[in-house]
């Protein structure tokens, strides 16, 4: 029998006259969505609720899934033949060693050394040109992101894709910063495309030029560019080989959500291990031992009114959370009694009013603020001595550097991205600062709400902090 894979920059091509090889990557490579059954076509017949990775007729797949490909060609001992076709975009530099950013040190800063892991994780994607960069918070994304940029010739054509224009402010001027050559910005307000260009999503179909020309992806914070508007920008990337995807939560919901997963590595390839940690992943626990994120304590406080036993999710949240009188004197009572810089985050802009309402002197930020208004606020959490600040909690969910003493999650939740992201937003390090007072309600109220509230501690504990639960 003959196998062959032809190995293209976006989708590839199994070719086998090998049957059951063909069906056995069909079975294994298609996946349910979560919520199939509320489809209206799946409940008018139309789908059957599966989403495939591998197409058993033309045997087409995502490039990133050749590993799975392969790995199941060598199950059914097939000798393959490789046809490599991908756009050839060599790194200028081979492998960085710790004090390789040295060279490029914005003035006044201190030298810096690289720890192990980032070492590892840049050379990982030197080396392999795509794959995912599973970075905690406070692991030095930034710095990793960096290296692999600062490793690349300097005309080489590359994208620098995110979610949220405060996110792609952010890394805009960190690169600035570092002398990235010819850096440019595509995002509200900005369309200036260069050789480096920092992008936001929502922007890129006023420059959808520049993507033929595009030799190397980065993407950052990759569980939120999953959406149909990224997916579009990575199907039309055609000559670009070098795909990097960064994320310190790259799977959804605990990597049960398969559908998101198996896209993540569909475009971009698998987790990149290193040799530095036990696991093989560089771990929140970890980062605490080293002492580059904060110890955490972590309290869940009763909220036991009004009872909301037979509401359905969405009234139980409207009721138990946004529109609880007793819960927001609950959050305000915890709040005042804090010292350092606090921040509050919450699921709709009716409760951020209400505490706003409450706590007068608090900032409220909120999605349809301008990107000043955001940094201002940023500032505060990171500099202030004391204040508190009020958020819708999809801003400060991801990727954003603040340098709080106490966050309260008044939001709710029950996802193991956003939890972790969330508590990231908390852990990071300060001079003023020795641990994060993370405060969170066990809502005994309603049966989601309770079960959501234990997700929350479950997932808390996993990633290994200390959790109590008081009554007010």
């Amino acid at each position: 029998m003959s196998t062959k894979i032809i190995v293209n920059n976006d989708i590839s091509v199994l070719s086998s006259n090998n049957n059951e090889l063909l069906k056995f990557l069909f079975d294994n490579l298609r996946f349910r969505d979560r919520s199939y059954f509320h489809n209206a076509r799946f409940r008018q017949r139309l789908w059957d609720g599966y989403t495939n990775f591998f197409n058993q007729t033309n045997g087409k797949f995502l490039t990133g899934l050749l590993p799975e490909v392969y790995g199941a060609c060598k199950h059914f001992n097939e000798k393959v033949e490789f046809v490599d076709n991908r756009t050839k975009c060599d790194f200028a530099i081979s492998k960085i060693t710790p004090d390789f950013m040295n060279q490029w040190l914005p003035e006044g800063m201190s030298p810096i050394t690289l720890e192990d892991y980032q070492c590892e994780l840049a050379n990982q994607a030197i080396k392999n040109k795509r794959g995912i960069i599973f970075a905690p918070t406070s692991a030095g994304k930034s710095l990793i992101m960096l290296s692999i940029l600062k490793s690349l010739p300097p005309e080489t054509n590359t994208l620098i894709l995110q979610n949220r224009k405060t996110l792609a402010a952010q890394n805009y001027d960190e690169y600035v910063k570092w002398g990235l050559p010819n850096v440019g910005r595509i995002w509200q307000g900005y369309n200036e495309p260069n050789t480096f260009t920092v992008a936001t999503v929502q922007s890129m179909e006023k420059a959808l030029d520049i993507l033929p020309k595009t030799q190397v992806l980065l993407v950052d914070e990759i569980h939120d560019m999953m959406s149909a508007a990224p997916k579009k920008v990575y199907r039309l990337l055609k000559n670009c080989s070098v795909r990097i995807a960064v994320s310190a939560t790259p799977f959804k919901y605990g990597e049960k959500d398969k559908i998101q997963k198996y896209y993540v590595k569909g475009f971009f390839g698998p987790l990149f291990k290193i040799q530095s940690t036990e696991t093989g992943l560089i771990t929140t626990k970890e980062l605490q031992e080293r002492g580059r994120l904060s110890k955490s304590k972590c309290t869940f406080y009763k909220i036991k009114e009004p009872q909301l036993d037979y509401e359905i999710y969405i009234d139980a949240v409207t009721k138990g959370l946004v529109e609880n009188t007793a819960f927001h004197q609950k959050v305000v009572g915890l709040t005042m009694d804090m010292k350092g810089r606090t921040l509050i985050l919450v699921e709709r802009l009716a409760h951020g009013d209400a505490l706003k309402q409450l706590i007068p002197h608090a900032l409220w930020v909120q999605g349809k603020d301008d990107n000043e208004t955001r940094q201002e606020v940023i500032k505060k959490l990171q500099k202030s001595k004391n204040c508190i600040a009020i958020a819708t909690q999809g801003i400060f969910n991801t990727g954003i550097n603040v340098f709080v003493h106490n966050l309260v999650n008044a939001a709710g939740g029950q996802a193991d991205h956003l939890i972790i992201q969330r508590m990231g937003r908390g852990l990071r390090t300060a001079k003023d600062k020795d641990d994060l007072n993370y405060i969170d309600f066990v809502f005994d109220i309603n049966p989601y709400l309770h079960k959501h509230s234990m997700k929350r501690i479950k997932i808390l504990k996993e990633q290994g902090h200390e959790v109590q639960v008081l009554d007010f």
